[in-house]
């Protein structure tokens, strides 16, 4: 993980007492910083003497350190460090600055690598070592579970790869009922079923958080940004309760933005367990709906043409494939870097009544 990928340190003086706020801070506000910047604030602290409260981004320390996890990190001192300790030090070979695990002993130095990493960062001399995480925070609690006296058993068996073995086989049962319900969700009568018993699916514009949320599903390895609102993109989510299960984009795209001009249906998902209930139908529907209210004329979108599923629900809701010859290019060239291309369906669309 955790190569604190700077969502920003916290103010530095949050461990330090409360002393009146400086005229130069914002109550409320966050210091963003990049990775070296986390690192030179770190290395300030601890010639201080003082810990560092930080959030930090990436995943290379999942699920024991997450993203956006926030640590508190203590000046490295005298003692030398123990295997399982969590530690922040310099990359021998980038200077940039890491979060992982301590796997060993290696001469005059230290091995670590990520809770989450196929390879160890090399080794790490002791001057390379700039503090050492004694706590960490997920959702206003304190998360415990990593850095006390298992963390030596989870370095010793990181060491030797064993760790990433237990992760497989602990996700091995899931894949196995993943396959299993994909193949019943490609039976008529499971739909069937599914849309006659399935609870009510809301469709609703999303929200940042919705949208954060998406992002986390579909990606979880990427770091989330927040974007600024674009009045050419209108977001929906499907939600089942509480819970966001899918999401779809329409996105017009003006003369400037050529040869993706027009109105576009972009990035439907559904999340796999909710296949087959009628949800990408319902988002499809919605966008289709708010197109025509523009006063758009047509409906574009790009699919994979192998992506059968897809294509026979456009087709149900009156899209047809169409060529634009000003894509073709960049589809080809997909297709030779992936060995998948995209083919574009158009639906017309009536004025609003």
């Amino acid at each position: 993980m955790t190569k604190a990928e700077g969502h920003g340190a916290r103010s530095a003086a949050e461990s330090a007492a409360a002393s009146p706020p400086s005229p130069f801070v914002s109550l409320g506000g966050e210091l963003q910083l990049s990775n070296l910047g986390q690192l030179e604030l770190l290395r300030g602290m601890a010639e201080r003497g003082v810990p560092l409260r930080t959030t930090v981004r990436g995943f290379s320390m999942a699920p024991f350190i997450r993203d956006q996890d926030v640590l508190t990190i203590a000046p490295m001192d005298s003692r030398a460090p123990r295997v399982g300790e969590v530690i922040a030090f310099t990359l021998p070979n980038s200077g940039r600055m890491a979060i992982h695990r301590v796997v060993g002993r290696a001469g005059a130095g230290w091995l670590a690598r990520g809770d989450n990493c196929s390879r160890a960062d090399g080794v790490v001399a002791r001057d390379d070592m700039v503090g050492r995480v004694v706590r960490v925070e997920r959702g206003g609690r304190n998360v415990r579970l990593g850095l006390g006296a298992e963390g030596a058993w989870v370095g010793a068996l990181s060491r030797g790869g064993g760790l990433m073995r237990l992760r497989m086989l602990w996700h091995l049962p899931h894949r196995a009922a993943g396959f299993a319900l994909q193949r019943a969700q490609g039976l008529p009568s499971y739909r069937a079923a599914g849309r006659r018993l399935a609870p009510r699916v809301a469709i609703v514009e999303a929200s940042q958080a919705d949208v954060a949320t998406v992002h986390h599903h579909l990606n979880p390895r990427a770091l989330y940004s927040r974007q600024p609102p674009n009045p050419h993109v209108t977001n929906w989510v499907a939600r089942r309760g509480a819970k966001v299960i899918g999401f779809v984009q329409l996105v017009y795209h003006p003369e400037a933005d050529f040869p993706w001009v027009g109105h576009w249906l972009f990035s439907l998902a559904v999340w796999g367990q909710y296949h087959g209930l009628g949800v990408g139908e319902a988002l499809t529907r919605r966008v289709i709906g708010r197109a025509q209210a523009q006063g758009a004329e047509e409906l574009l979108l790009a699919v994979l043409e192998d992506n059968g599923r897809a294509i026979r629900l456009y087709r149900k809701l009156g899209f047809e494939r169409v060529t634009l010859a000003a894509l073709e290019p960049a589809f080809v060239k997909e297709r030779e870097q992936s060995g998948r291309r995209r083919i574009v369906m158009r639906k017309r669309l009536s004025a609003a009544g």
